[in-house]
């Protein structure tokens, strides 16, 4: 995945990621009390992501052309650009690393270092990963999909709890094709997962052990799809969405409506043995709103006693968007969008924040309509509301 933007506070070794286009996002970034000692990493392999040149964009007239820095492919839109704006720096991406691999190369280790990592006892303990333990890891999660448990439940320990998060783009982008695919499942909501389940646990609990598990799982993926018979190193589906949001933001104002779905009743109706209930939330990414979001999915669980997972747009869009639309066609799509409180314009784009989301969620409703998959779409005038989704 082409990394949306990280954002470092050097005096406080802070480090958060930009990675959605919601107006309150950005403005949250730029309003920071912080901001003016921030050096932004501007990170895409293609160098042509729209979320991150539309957030470059916005940012750029807010800071000095030495807070940025690029990570990109060699003569990409991107690096060009960060020339010409006299970037402090442009780090080649490697070419022949996918983003959702790309975790123990720069992508990675450039904000790890920023912020005060041990870059190199982290390397050293990824070099000491056992290749074929990992491989056998894989196969192990192939025999299971096989079996019918092609929910991944994932439960690492509170100190490297969101390995989870970046476990679930690897393993759903890369398997997620062909009709086939393993859903994993972050922050389960149910305490006891349905038969077709696959819980794992074995997970180290040291930070610096997390090269080992990005290590390991990128291994153990890569088996995983050569056993299911898909490519581990494609995303045939994604741009399919990215291609249809382009289409979205092209329309004039009067022409932007969202396609017809089901209703949220309807949507409940029509679950079937073994599906997945996905919530998909074009909303404020804030801790207040992924509260109220998790327990819209906890209610959820409890009425349909299936897997579920919770995705903020437009990032699953880079992640299990893949696997919604190759997968096996087993999800039922819960689109969530709103009126933004403020909205923001994206400089040299003609366009804004808010348009920006509304035309990306609209363009994955037409993604999966077109995949025959089974979608609700629900828009709120305010993103509080959504805690009224628990009782449908």
């Amino acid at each position: 995945m082409d990394r949306l933007g990280w954002r470092v506070a050097p005096r406080s070794s802070a480090l958060s990621v930009l990675d959605s286009t919601d107006p309150s996002a950005v403005l949250a970034v730029a309003r920071a009390p912080e901001f003016d000692g921030t050096l932004v990493v501007v990170c895409s392999k293609s160098g042509t992501t729209v979320e991150t040149l539309a957030f470059y964009r916005y940012l750029a007239g807010r800071a000095h052309p030495n807070q940025f820095v690029a990570i990109t492919d060699p003569g990409t839109p991107l690096e060009t650009l960060a020339r010409q704006r006299g970037f402090r720096a442009v780090f080649p991406h490697p070419v022949d690393v996918g983003g959702r691999y790309a975790a123990l190369t720069v992508v990675g280790m450039l904000p790890a270092a920023l912020i005060g990592v041990n870059g190199r006892e982290l390397l050293a303990r990824a070099l000491a990963v056992d290749p074929d333990a990992a491989r056998a890891r894989g196969a192990h999660l192939a025999s299971a999909a096989r079996a019918g448990r092609d929910k991944l439940v994932l439960r690492p320990p509170p100190t490297i709890a969101r390995l989870a998060d970046w476990i679930e783009q690897l393993v759903a982008e890369s398997t997620g094709k062909d009709g086939r695919g393993v859903v994993p499942v972050v922050d389960d909501p149910l305490p006891t997962p349905g038969p077709d389940s696959e819980i794992v646990r074995d997970f180290a609990d040291d930070p610096l052990d997390l090269g080992a598990e990005f290590l390991t799982w990128e291994y153990a993926t890569a088996e995983l799809c050569a056993r299911l018979g898909v490519n581990a190193f494609d995303q045939p589906d994604v741009e399919e969405a990215k291609a249809l949001a382009r289409k979205e933001l092209a329309r004039a104002p009067g022409q932007q409506s969202a396609p017809a779905t089901l209703t949220p009743a309807e949507l409940r109706r029509a679950a079937r043995p073994r599906d997945y209930f996905a919530l998909l939330a074009y909303l404020p990414p804030t801790p207040e709103i992924a509260a109220r979001l998790q327990a819209v999915r906890t209610a959820w669980a409890g009425a349909l006693g299936c897997a579920t997972t919770l995705g903020f747009g437009p990032r699953y869009l880079h992640s299990t968007g893949q696997l919604h639309k190759g997968g096996p066609n087993t999800g039922l799509f819960l689109v969530v969008t709103a009126d933004p409180a403020e909205d923001v314009e994206i400089p040299e784009m003609a366009t804004t924040f808010g348009r920006l989301e509304a035309a990306q969620a609209r363009g994955d409703i037409r993604a999966l309509l077109g995949r025959a998959r089974r979608v609700a779409h629900v828009h709120l005038r305010r993103a509080e509301d959504v805690s009224g989704l628990a009782a449908v």
